[in-house]
């Protein structure tokens, strides 16, 4: 189970730049990226109301779509994590996706980067009424491809990834390499460390 963000895309940057700009007509405050930090989890409508008066969000959701669709250029996928995916589809893994982001975003960003058809099932920010550090995203998917703790692993890059992974009892791996990631946001210790896709790739594959 893969988080989005920070795990499979380096996309931080443009993240952060679509929510400035979403609710820039609506608000004189601008946010430092630790307030921004500290929102996340829900969806990004649910992440925007957060700031500006509720009636406004669907207005600044379409400006931060806009925002993220015209500057999806500057995302990439890590390199190696394509190569890795594929490796564990043909190697007969199920894989699926627990992400805070909204469905309209997490739909573009894996079809733009070629990879939404190798996931077996994906869990967004509407699907849940508890989002990350809470299990229950994790436990859906669980739930929904018939899988045990055991045979289940959450791969993430934020302390949430790691905390969630661990109430659902899966086994955990913390990747270390995005801006993201703070080991002394951790609450718990996670299974595995890793400070490479290759680190991650020995741990998934072997």
């Amino acid at each position: 189970i893969f988080d989005r963000d920070g795990t499979l895309c380096d996309s931080l940057d443009v993240i952060l730049g679509a929510f400035d700009h979403a609710i820039e007509p609506y608000t004189e405050k601008r946010h430092t990226r630790e307030e921004w930090f500290a929102a996340f989890g829900p969806a990004e409508m649910d992440v925007i109301a957060k700031f500006i008066p509720a009636e406004k969000k669907q207005e600044a959701f379409n400006r931060f779509f806009d925002y993220y669709r015209a500057h999806f250029g500057e995302i990439h996928l890590y390199p190696g994590i394509r190569e890795l995916l594929f490796e564990l589809k043909r190697n007969g893994a199920k894989l699926m996706l627990f992400t805070g982001g909204g469905h309209m975003s997490t739909r573009f960003c894996l079809e733009q980067t070629r990879i939404l058809h190798l996931f077996d099932a994906l869990i967004c920010g509407e699907d849940v009424q508890h989002p990350k550090p809470d299990p229950e995203g994790i436990l859906k998917l669980m739930k929904e491809q018939n899988l045990l703790p055991g045979e289940t692993i959450v791969v993430g890059d934020a302390a949430s990834d790691v905390e969630a992974g661990k109430a659902a009892h899966a086994f955990t791996a913390w990747l270390c390499w995005s801006e993201n990631a703070q080991s002394s946001e951790l609450n718990v210790p996670p299974d595995f460390t890793c400070r490479s896709v290759d680190e991650l790739r020995r741990v998934l594959v072997s």
